[in-house]
């Protein structure tokens, strides 16, 4: 039995020259996103002197106190009325970790829900209610600061933790869009299977359709929960009785430039961001790849 030659394929020049390209242009630009965390991290293991005579030198002793006076030595005055507390950066940890972990929850339910239904069921003035949910989502909301800090401070939700949740948790925002082209992508069909085997509008949402949607709203999910983790401006003005990591940071970064206490606000720095960027480094393929096969559509 004769076999035919293996036929070579011949490399293109200019197409090896392209990706040579581009694989440095992108090899940099990576480089250049990680270089700051690095040498923030190099930076917050010295002392102030070592830090102030070489700022790209490594230190000659790792300085691990300053992480733990980062943790626990700074401490952040909550406000509430009358009455103030002092919080350290791990008492802020745990309440961003549980108000985090809230707000994602309800947020991405309740933005769950209002998306499947504007998706799928027809009633009167739904396109209207879309192109409102839109035009909210570009209306600056520094021009409603004033109106809902008097509506929170009238209605006693000032400085609560049930205020903040009723204040963020809306369903009608960037993750409402993003789920909205999410179930946009998937077939009735499945309905309409549930609906002739008996189940239920909720029955067939909770137990056909948001599983099917599960994918994208875990990638939702992550990214509401990197945004209210990084949100320092609605904590600082609504709930300052609590302060949250990314408060403590901001108001971290005003003190230690005057204290010039630089190599533990770094340390802070990187308190604050690492579980982020863990999160974000364990669940990447899923967020591209849903975000791209979600899509947004109208």
């Amino acid at each position: 039995m004769a076999f035919s030659p293996v036929k070579t394929i011949k490399k293109n020049p200019r197409v090896f020259v392209l990706k040579t390209v581009v694989f440095i242009i992108f090899f940099v630009y990576a480089v250049t996103l990680v270089y700051p965390f690095v040498w923030m991290a190099v930076n917050s293991l010295k002392t102030k002197f070592e830090f102030y005579n070489d700022v790209f030198s490594f230190p000659e002793v790792p300085q691990w106190q300053n992480w733990y006076d980062a943790l626990i030595g700074f401490k952040v005055i909550g406000e509430a009325g009358e009455t103030t507390r002092e919080v350290n950066m791990l008492g802020m940890f745990v309440t961003s970790v549980l108000l985090v972990t809230g707000l994602t929850f309800f947020e991405v339910m309740v933005s769950a829900l209002t998306a499947y239904t504007v998706c799928f069921y027809k009633f009167p003035l739904r396109k209207i209610v879309y192109s409102v949910i839109i035009f909210a989502l570009v209306v600056p909301i520094v021009g409603t600061l004033p109106a809902m800090y008097r509506f929170m401070k009238d209605t006693k939700l000032l400085n609560t933790i049930p205020g903040i949740m009723f204040m963020c948790v809306n369903g009608l925002g960037f993750s409402f869009l993003l789920l909205y082209g999410s179930f946009k992508s998937l077939s009735w069909s499945y309905a309409e299977a549930a609906a002739i085997d008996g189940a239920g509008h909720f029955r067939t949402f909770f137990q056909v359709m948001l599983p099917l949607a599960m994918p994208f709203i875990t990638a939702t999910a992550i990214i509401t929960a990197i945004g209210f983790w990084n949100d320092y401006t609605t904590p600082q003005i609504f709930l300052r009785k609590y302060p949250t990591i990314a408060v403590g940071v901001n108001t971290l970064a005003v003190q230690m430039e005057r204290k010039t206490e630089y190599p533990m606000m770094f340390a802070c720095m990187l308190l604050a961001v690492i579980p982020m960027v863990i999160l974000f480094a364990c669940f990447q393929k899923t967020i591209m790849k849903n975000m791209v096969a979600g899509g947004i559509k109208g």
